[in-house]
């Protein structure tokens, strides 16, 4: 958002949201936009808990926390009244379901992925409603790409895996894969149609320090060699 960082104009005056803020890249977003000088308001579950986390930050008196839940319609209209921005970062993780398990796609599709789908129109409807949304960004993952990896010049949509590819090998963390591409399917569309300006940031594999609690999933993945869990 070319206004972060700036001054002086209404959009710099008007809050940002941030879903998924107690996570590990949602709370170092919250953390760099507070040291920018912004508005943020953060959605969490667990508001008391998310203040007790976020608090410390520096510039704490322009962060105000909000309850919200993406299996909840409407539950994200407080959060995002007079904002400018959604920055949304809030989604599942399970990496865990093994394709052995009994009915596993079938519970894949109707405890994750439809989750995962209706919450992220759930927030988008959220931003139409309250009619000062100027640009949504929608955070994916490099897991989504079939270039992942590659030496290749450019890596755009074209890269994208394909669906039937994943449910059919299933892949390490294709759980996580088909989300994160359902969701930013439905994402543009519902964006097109409603006249929502979003754009999608590719992450990789994330590490480094936490403002977390507990060590983020990305970085067990990581670690996993060396601590052989």
């Amino acid at each position: 958002m070319g206004s972060v960082g700036g001054g002086g104009s209404p959009e710099q005056d008007q809050p940002v949201c941030v879903t998924g803020a107690t996570g590990y890249v949602g709370s170092w977003l919250v953390r760099t936009l507070l040291r920018r000088g912004r508005r943020v308001h953060a959605t969490a579950r667990d508001p008391a808990k998310a203040w007790r986390m976020l608090s410390a930050m520096e510039g704490k008196e322009r962060l105000t926390v909000f309850r919200a839940d993406m299996a909840e319609e409407g539950s994200f209209d407080d959060a995002l009244a007079g904002c400018a921005a959604l920055f949304h970062v809030a989604a599942s993780m399970d990496l865990h379901l093994s394709p052995d398990q009994h009915d596993a796609e079938e519970r894949v599709r109707s405890q994750v992925l439809e989750p995962a789908t209706r919450g992220t129109i759930n927030v988008l409807r959220s931003c139409v409603r309250a009619g000062t949304v100027r640009r949504v960004v929608f955070t994916s993952s490099v897991s989504t790409l079939a270039a992942a990896g590659a030496e290749v010049a450019v890596v755009d949509e074209s890269c994208l895996r394909d669906l039937g590819d994943v449910w059919a090998t299933k892949p390490i963390g294709w759980v996580y894969i088909l989300s994160k591409r359902l969701a930013e399917e439905a994402a543009f569309g519902f964006a097109r149609e409603n006249g929502l300006r979003l754009v999608s940031v590719v992450l990789p594999t994330v590490a480094g320090p936490f403002l977390t609690p507990a060590v983020p999933t990305s970085v067990q993945l990581l670690l996993s060699p060396i601590t052989r869990t």
